[in-house]
C-alpha cells in the first residue's frame, strides 16, 4: 500500500504539469494569433493611409505622386513584421506575411486603376483648344475618359472590394481558423467600423466624362466649322456655336467638382 502514495503522487505532478503546460500552450497560441491579426490590420490601414495621402493630391502639380506614394507604401509595409513581432517565427506568422504581401500588391494595383487617369486628366494640354482638330490628341483623350470611367467604377467600390479581397485572400491563406476569425473581428472593429464610403459621386463624375467626350467629339467631327482666334473657339456656324458653348461652359463650371470627387472616396 505504501508504494501506491509515491505513484499516485507522481501522477498529480504529472497532471498539475499537463495542465500548466496545456495552458500555457494555449496561451502562446492566443498570443500567436494576436500578432498575426494585428499585422494584417496594420497592412490594411497602411493601404487606406496610402489612398488619404493619393486623396489628397494635386495631380496638375504633383502628377507623380502615384509612383512616390506606391514606393512609401512598399516601405512602410515592409516595415510592418519588425514593428508588430520580434521572435521566431510560427505558421500563422507566415500566412500573415504572406497575406499581407499579395494584399500590399493588389492596393497597389488599385491605386493605379483609380489615380493614373487622374493624372492623365489633369494635362492640360491634352484638352488645349489648340490641339482639338488633331486626330492624335482625340484618340488620347478618348483613351482618358475610358480608363477614368473604369477608375470611377474602382473609387465607388473601394472599401467593398478591399472587403472582398481580404476576405479572399484570408480563405486561401495557411491562416488557423481561429487567427483568421480574430483577424476578421479586428479588421471590422478597427477598419470597416473606423472607415467608411466618402461623398465621391460617380454619378456626377460620368456626367463630366460624357461632356468632355461630346465636345471633343463634336469639334473632331467638325474641323473646318470653326478656328482659333486668341485663344478663343469661333464658329461659322450658329447652332454648332450654341452647342458647343453651352458644352464648354458646363465643363468650365463642373472642372472643380470633378476633381473635388476624388478627394473623397473614403472618410473618416
Amino acid at each position: 500500500m505504501k508504494k501506491i502514495y509515491p505513484l499516485i503522487a507522481l501522477a498529480i505532478v504529472i497532471t498539475i504539469a499537463a495542465f500548466y503546460g496545456l495552458d500555457h500552450y494555449r496561451e502562446v497560441r492566443a498570443q500567436q494569433q494576436a500578432h498575426a491579426a494585428h499585422l494584417i490590420t496594420r497592412c490594411v490601414n497602411q493601404g487606406l493611409l496610402s489612398l488619404f495621402t493619393l486623396q489628397a493630391n494635386d495631380w496638375a502639380k504633383n502628377p507623380k505622386q502615384l509612383e512616390k506614394e506606391d514606393r512609401r507604401l512598399r516601405e512602410r509595409v515592409a516595415a510592418l513584421p519588425d514593428a508588430v513581432y520580434e521572435d521566431k517565427p510560427f505558421a500563422d506568422w507566415q500566412g500573415a506575411l504572406e497575406v499581407c504581401d499579395r494584399l500590399t500588391v493588389n492596393t497597389s494595383r488599385q491605386h493605379k486603376t483609380i489615380f493614373r487617369p487622374l493624372a492623365e486628366m489633369a494635362k492640360k494640354e491634352i484638352w488645349s483648344l489648340e490641339t482639338a482638330k488633331s486626330e492624335q490628341f482625340q484618340t488620347r483623350r478618348k483613351k482618358a475618359i475610358y480608363r477614368t470611367k473604369v477608375a470611377a467604377e474602382a473609387a465607388d467600390r473601394y472599401l467593398d472590394d478591399l472587403r472582398v479581397d481580404v476576405n479572399r485572400l484570408l480563405d486561401v491563406s495557411r491562416i488557423s481558423p481561429e487567427a483568421r476569425a480574430l483577424t476578421q473581428q479586428q479588421l471590422q472593429e478597427r477598419i470597416f467600423q473606423k472607415y467608411r464610403k466618402g461623398r465621391f459621386s460617380k454619378r456626377r463624375v460620368l456626367q463630366y466624362l460624357e461632356r468632355q467626350k461630346e465636345f471633343y467629339q463634336l469639334l473632331t467631327d467638325n474641323p473646318k466649322g470653326f478656328s482659333l482666334r486668341g485663344g478663343s473657339l469661333y464658329f461659322y456656324n450658329k447652332k454648332m456655336h450654341r452647342k458647343a458653348d453651352d458644352l464648354n461652359r458646363n465643363l468650365l463650371q463642373g472642372e472643380v467638382d470633378f476633381f473635388s470627387n476624388w478627394r473623397q472616396i473614403v472618410e473618416q
